[in-house]
C-alpha cells in the first residue's frame, strides 16, 4: 500500500510557455547578402498656404466723410408717425402739433388743385360749408358739455369744410382718402400744427369710431384721444344734418338736459332723412357724453 503525501497529491504545475523572440527589424546591416535593400521614403512636406497680403484701407477725405454724414438721413426716411401734442413749446425740429395754437389760421377758401372741377366736388364743397356752419353752432352751444378750447373749434371748422374732399377719388372709403389728401396737399390753408388733427377728424366723420386699434389714434395721449372723440362726434352730427346735401336744415338750437341733449332745427322742407341720420350717426356722441340724443324738426 502506497501512501501519498499532501505534496504528492497536488496537481502538477504547467510549465510556462516560451515566448517567441521578436524578429529584428530588417536593416542594411542584417539584410541577407544579395537582397535589395528597401529605399527609404522621403518625408512628405506639407504645402504652405500663401498668406494674403494685408490690405491697407486709405482713410476717406474729410469732405467724403461729410457727404456720408449728410446723406445718412436720406438713406432711411420712413414716414413720421403722428406725434402726440407737446405740453411745452417745441423746437423748430419737433414735428409734434402744439398743445395750443397761438394764432388761428385765417379762414379762407380751401379749394385747391387736388379737387377736380366737377358738379360732385362743387356739391361737396358747398355741403362742407353748410356742415362747418352747423358744427360751429353745435360747438358753441355745447361748450359747457365738451369743454374744448377754441383751438379744437378751429380744427373742427376746417375738418367740416374738407371732410368730403375724398370724393375726388371716389365715394368708397372717401373718409380715408380725405385724411390722406389733407395730410399730403400742402397747398391747403392749414397750419402744420393743426394738419394731423384735421386729417384725423375728417377720417372719423363716418364709419368706424376712433379706436385704440388704429395706430395713429393709439399714438395720442389720453387727453388728446378724448378731445378727438368729442370733436369727431360733433362733426358726425353736423354732417348728418345735411345728409341730403340740400341745405334743408336752417337755424338750430341745442338744449342740454341732465340725461338728454335736444337739438331743435328749423327745416325748409322734408328733413326726415336728416332726422333719421342724426340718430344713427349720433351714437358716438351718446357714447362719449353719456346722454341720449333727440332731434326735433320745426317748420319755418
Amino acid at each position: 500500500m502506497t501512501i501519498h503525501t499532501e505534496d504528492q497529491l497536488q496537481e502538477p504545475q504547467a510549465e510556462p510557455k516560451a515566448t517567441p523572440a521578436k524578429r529584428p527589424a530588417r536593416t542594411a546591416k542584417n539584410a541577407p547578402a544579395g537582397e535589395s535593400q528597401p529605399k527609404p521614403r522621403p518625408a512628405r512636406k506639407k504645402p504652405q498656404r500663401a498668406q494674403p497680403e494685408p490690405v491697407q484701407e486709405s482713410a476717406p477725405e474729410p469732405a467724403a466723410v461729410a457727404e456720408l454724414v449728410t446723406a445718412a438721413p436720406e438713406a432711411y426716411d420712413p414716414a413720421p408717425a403722428l406725434s402726440a401734442p407737446c405740453s411745452e413749446p417745441c423746437p423748430e425740429t419737433c414735428s409734434a402739433p402744439a398743445a395750443e395754437t397761438a394764432e388761428l389760421a385765417e379762414e379762407t377758401p380751401l379749394t385747391t388743385a387736388v379737387m377736380p372741377e366737377s358738379p360732385v366736388m362743387a356739391d361737396s364743397l358747398t355741403h362742407g360749408q353748410r356742415v362747418a356752419a352747423i358744427a360751429a353752432t353745435l360747438f358753441q352751444d355745447l361748450a359747457a358739455l365738451h369743454g374744448l378750447d377754441d383751438v379744437w373749434g378751429h380744427r373742427l371748422h376746417l375738418a367740416a369744410q374738407l371732410h368730403d374732399i375724398g370724393f375726388a377719388e371716389g365715394r368708397k372709403g372717401h373718409h380715408k382718402i380725405s385724411m390722406r389728401l389733407i395730410e399730403e396737399d400742402l397747398s391747403l390753408n392749414i397750419h402744420e400744427d393743426d394738419r394731423p388733427w384735421v386729417a384725423l377728424l375728417a377720417r372719423y366723420h363716418r364709419k368706424a369710431w376712433p379706436s385704440r386699434r388704429h395706430a395713429r389714434f393709439d399714438a395720442l395721449k389720453k387727453s388728446d384721444r378724448k378731445a378727438l372723440r368729442k370733436a369727431a362726434s360733433l362733426l358726425r352730427i353736423a354732417d348728418a344734418l345735411d345728409y341730403t346735401h340740400t341745405g334743408v336744415v336752417g337755424n338750430l338750437a341745442v338744449a342740454v338736459k341732465k340725461r338728454k341733449v335736444i337739438i331743435a332745427v328749423q327745416c325748409s322742407g322734408d328733413c326726415s332723412a336728416e332726422m333719421e341720420r342724426v340718430i344713427k350717426k349720433g351714437d358716438l356722441f351718446m357714447h362719449v357724453f353719456g346722454r341720449e340724443l333727440e332731434c326735433v324738426c320745426q317748420g319755418n
